[in-house]
């Protein structure tokens, strides 16, 4: 009896079950919400206002500007962003807050606060798809610290995010 027993834990566990030669087989495969990294990486001890733009990135290819970089996830996922200094591990980039600009809201909120970390980070997941061909346009907020001082106060990059 419990060589049975033992059988039929084996066989349940792996959904197949022989049965008088018809197969029964049903495996539900689901895929794995996962944790999407969004880095931006900045020139700390030079990045000025009004052309952040010019002293930050997501590491992206060229001739992709900051402005149309485009960050793709599945919904179910969590999305965290961070901020890394390019020119000293001791200068600070805190992600203030992630700002819905237009385009499908597909976290739900207008405003994603930091998490308060050192280095501040926002972590969020989106509660809406985006159709073929929409995304949603977002404002990183965040602020940097270089050499001990802040640094010209909050900045501003405008990525794109589609949820599939």
């Amino acid at each position: 009896m419990s060589n049975r027993r033992s059988f039929l834990s084996k066989v349940l566990a792996i959904g197949f079950l022989p049965l008088a030669g018809i197969a029964k087989a049903s495996i539900k495969r689901t895929r794995q919400s996962k944790n999407v990294v969004v880095t931006l990486y900045v020139h700390t001890a030079t990045i000025d206002k009004p052309n952040e733009s010019n002293y930050c990135n997501f590491g992206q290819p060229d001739g992709v500007s900051n402005e149309n970089f485009t960050t793709e996830i599945n919904l179910g996922d969590t999305v965290t962003w961070q901020g890394m200094s390019l020119d000293s591990t001791s200068d600070v980039v805190n992600i203030v807050s992630i700002n819905y600009q237009g385009g499908k809201n597909v976290f739900g909120k207008n405003v994603l606060q930091g998490d308060n970390g050192s280095p501040q980070k926002v972590r969020a997941q989106p509660t809406l798809k985006t159709a073929v061909n929409e995304s949603c346009k977002y404002a990183i907020q965040f602020t940097v610290t270089n050499n001990g001082a802040k640094r010209n106060g909050t900045f501003k990059i405008d990525p794109v995010i589609q949820v599939h």
